[in-house]
């Protein structure tokens, strides 16, 4: 795997893991049906970042892209909620 293609695969690992943090964050707003599904989806959001975690080995370079794209996601949430 090229350089190009290793951090490719890294950010989206990363961005994966945001995501999930995100669809955690709005767990219990959704209702009926609805919720069903949501919960569908974060159950298996969840199962998907267990194996990432495992397929990295604890990357500590995926560690740094998530954290900075968590950064990133927070500010952008203070500039809209302002």
């Amino acid at each position: 795997m090229t350089k190009e293609h290793t951090i490719d695969l890294q950010l989206l690992i990363a961005t994966f893991r945001c995501f999930n943090e995100q669809l955690y964050n709005l767990k219990g707003t959704h209702s009926k049906i609805v919720k069903l599904k949501f919960n569908r989806l974060l159950k298996v959001a969840d199962q998907y970042e267990k194996e990432i975690i495992k397929f990295t080995d604890n990357n500590q370079d995926v560690e740094t892209i998530y954290d900075s794209l968590m950064d990133i996601i927070v500010e952008v949430k203070q500039t809209v909620s302002k």
